[in-house]
C-alpha cells in the first residue's frame, strides 16, 4: 500500500515542483485498472475493474484556454479580497483548482472540454489491461482489451463495437488470468501476459485463429510489463515479472533472463532519445523499492542493471514512461515516473537525477489510501496523462516556469540544461525524491551509462450493436508513442524511425547494439535538499498495492 506521507516528504518534493498544471482531471466512481492514449488523436480509453470501457474525446486548446481563464480570475480574485498580487504557480500551492473536473465519469456533459464517445460493459470480470491498435496501416482503428474473463475483444475505436474475440483456453493452468497487453509496432502480433508468467500470442487481424506462438514461464510470477523490439526483430520482447527482466523470441522461447535483482520490477520503457536514434538497447525499468533502473543489452545482454537512479526511497515507483518529446535534449532524455505517494517524477536517465516533480494525488481518496500513480501514458501532442484507482489527470502542454505560490512560500521548478471495449448503452454527448533529491543521485556499478548516451535500442447478445457516437474530432499526431514514422505531421518536430515491415523481417534474429557520445552540458538545480536530509524525513517502509479477485 502507499505509504504515510511525513510534513519532510512533502516539503522535499516541493523543491523540484513543476508549475505545469493539468487541464483536465476526471474522477472515477469506479476502480480504474487501465488507459490508453491514442497515438494520433486527443483520444483516451479509460477501462475499470467492473469490465466497463469507456471512450472518450477531448478539446486540448479548449481546456487549455479554460484553465488560463480561470487561473487569471483566481489571480485578480485573490488580489482584490487580499491586496496582493500572486501568481498561481504549482498544484500544490493551492486548495483550489483552476483546471476542468469531472466529479463522475458516467456523468461527462458533452459541451465543455471532453464528450463520451461510447461506453460499454466489455467485460464479465475487470479490465486489466487496453490498448490502441499500433499497426502503421491501422493506427488507432482498433482498441484490443483484456478481462479477468479470459476473454480478448478487439473493437472499432469510432464505434466500440466489437469486430474480434477471443477466448483465452492456451493457458497451462486453466485458472491463470491475463495481466497485461501488447501489440507488435510491425507485425500482427498481440501479445497477453499471464498471472503465471506465461505469454501468448495471437494473429490480431484474426483473433479466432489458433495460437500462434507461447512462451512458457517467462518470468516466474504475474508478467508486469511486456516492452516490444521493433528494431531488433518483430519477433523480440522484454518482459518483466517478479524480480526478474526476460528477452524472448516468441517463436523460440528466453534468450536470456536476469539475475534476481531481490525487488519487484514493475515497469519499463526506452527514453525518446533512444527511440529516435531507431535503437532498442538501453531500458529503464522502475522497482517497488523506489528506484528506476538502466539495463542495457550491448553491455551484458540484459544480465544485471548497469546503475540505478533513487526516486523515493519510502514509495514504490509504479509506473514509467517514455516523455515521447525532443523538444530539447532534457526532454529526449527524459522518462516520467509515478509512485505509491501520488507523485509524477521526470528523470533524466543521462544525468541520473529527477530534474522535476508533479502531484497527481496529496489527499486521502475513498479506498482510504493516496490516488497512487499506477498508470503513465502520453497523448499524441507529448502532454503526460496520469491515473490512479481514483483519478485521471491531462497535464498542460506548457512549459514549465519560475512561480510564486499562494501562501508565500518559495516553491519553484528545476531549471535544467541537460545533456543529454458485450452490451453497449448510449450515452448523448452534448524528483529524485531521490534519497539525493538535491539533483538526485546515481549509483553506478562499474559503468558509465548514466552519463553516457544510452543507446535504446460471457460476452453479452450485442457484440455487434455499435453505439451511438458523436464525431471524433480527428487531429495529427506528432508522432506514435511505440516510435512509428509518420509523414502526414505538418509540423517540423523530429520523428522517430522504427523500421517498416520489410526491415524488421530482414532483422529478425538480429540484436544491434550501440552507443553515442555523451553531452556535455550540465544541469542547474534550485531549492535542493540534500540526500542526507530526504533520509531523515522518512522512514523506510515499502508496499505494492495488489488487487486480489479483481
Amino acid at each position: 500500500m502507499g505509504k504515510k506521507k511525513s510534513k519532510g516528504s512533502s516539503s522535499a518534493h516541493r523543491a523540484l515542483e513543476s508549475s505545469v498544471s493539468p487541464i483536465l482531471e476526471v474522477n472515477f466512481t469506479d476502480p480504474l485498472f487501465s488507459i490508453a492514449a491514442h497515438p494520433t488523436r486527443p483520444i483516451i480509453v479509460s477501462g475499470l475493474a467492473t469490465g466497463g470501457l469507456y471512450c472518450n474525446t477531448y478539446d486540448p486548446e479548449k481546456l487549455e484556454e479554460s484553465q488560463e481563464k480561470e487561473r487569471i480570475r483566481m489571480i485578480e480574485e485573490i488580489k482584490k479580497k487580499e491586496g496582493r498580487h500572486v501568481k498561481l504557480g504549482s498544484v500544490s500551492s493551492s486548495n483550489k483548482k483552476w483546471w476542468k473536473v469531472v466529479d463522475d465519469h458516467t456523468n461527462i456533459e458533452g459541451n465543455d472540454g471532453i464528450v463520451t464517445n461510447w461506453k460499454t460493459k466489455r467485460h464479465k470480470g475487470s479490465c486489466r489491461s487496453v490498448i490502441f491498435d499500433p499497426l502503421e496501416s491501422s493506427i488507432g482503428e482498433n482498441i484490443y482489451s483484456v478481462g479477468t474473463d479470459h476473454v480478448v475483444k478487439k473493437a472499432n475505436t469510432e464505434t466500440g463495437k466489437v469486430i474480434g474475440k477471443k477466448t483465452i483456453k492456451d493457458f497451462e493452468d486453466a485458472s491463470d488470468i491475463s495481466t497485461k497487453l501488447a501489440h507488435s509496432a510491425t507485425h500482427p502480433f498481440l501479445l497477453v501476459g499471464s498471472e503465471n508468467g506465461d505469454v501468448l500470442v495471437y494473429d490480431s487481424k484474426n483473433l479466432s485463429s489458433q495460437l500462434k506462438f507461447n512462451v512458457r514461464k517467462s518470468n516466474d510470477d504475474a508478467i508486469n510489463h511486456i516492452l516490444p523490439m521493433p528494431t531488433v526483430s518483430a519477433y523480440h520482447y522484454l518482459t518483466l515479472g517478479s524480480t526478474t527482466l526476460s528477452h524472448i523470441d516468441i517463436r523460440k522461447g528466453i534468450i536470456t533472463q536476469s539475475d534476481d535483482q531481490e525487488d519487484e520490477l514493475l515497469s519499463m520503457c526506452y527514453s525518446a532519445d533512444c527511440l529516435n536514434d531507431n535503437k532498442n538497447d538501453t531500458v529503464l525499468v522502475s522497482h517497488g523499492e523506489g528506484i528506476v533502473t538502466i539495463w542495457k543489452n550491448s553491455k551484458n545482454k540484459f544480465a544485471d542493471q548497469l546503475s540505478r537512479i533513487k526516486i523515493n526511497p519510502h514509495a514504490s515507483i509504479d509506473a514509467i514512461v517514455s516523455s515521447m518529446s525532443n523538444q530539447d535534449d532534457d526532454m529526449a532524455a527524459s522518462v516520467w515516473c509515478g509512485d505509491s505517494e501520488g507523485y509524477i517524477y521526470r528523470v533524466n536517465h543521462k544525468q541520473g537525477k529527477v530534474v522535476e516533480t508533479r502531484v497527481h494525488s496529496t489527499v486521502r481518496s475513498k479506498h482510504g489510501a493516496i490516488d497512487e500513480v499506477g498508470m503513465l501514458d502520453i497523448d499524441y501532442d507529448y502532454r503526460l496523462i496520469s491515473a490512479g484507482m481514483d483519478s485521471l489527470r491531462i497535464w498542460s502542454g506548457k512549459n514549465s516556469e519560475k512561480f510564486d505560490d499562494l501562501s508565500d512560500n518559495e516553491g519553484s521548478s528545476s531549471e535544467s540544461d541537460v545533456d543529454d471495449s458485450d452490451s453497449e448503452d448510449n450515452f448523448s454527448s452534448n524528483d529524485s525524491i531521490s534519497s539525493g533529491f538535491s539533483g538526485g543521485s546515481s549509483d553506478s556499478e562499474g559503468l558509465d551509462d548514466a552519463k553516457s548516451d544510452d543507446a535504446s535500442s460471457s460476452d453479452n447478445s450485442s457484440d455487434d450493436e455499435s453505439t451511438s457516437a458523436p464525431a471524433i474530432q480527428k487531429r495529427i499526431s506528432r508522432r506514435d508513442k511505440l516510435g512509428i514514422d509518420k509523414n502526414t505531421s505538418p509540423k517540423p518536430e523530429p520523428t522517430s524511425t522504427t523500421p517498416d515491415k520489410h526491415e524488421a523481417d530482414q532483422q529478425d534474429d538480429s540484436d544491434e547494439d550501440n552507443s553515442d557520445k555523451p553531452s556535455s552540458k550540465k544541469i542547474k538545480l534550485s531549492k535542493q535538499i540534500s540526500s542526507k536530509q530526504m533520509k531523515n524525513m522518512h522512514k523506510h517502509e515499502h508496499g505494492i498495492r495488489k488487487f486480489e479477485g479483481l
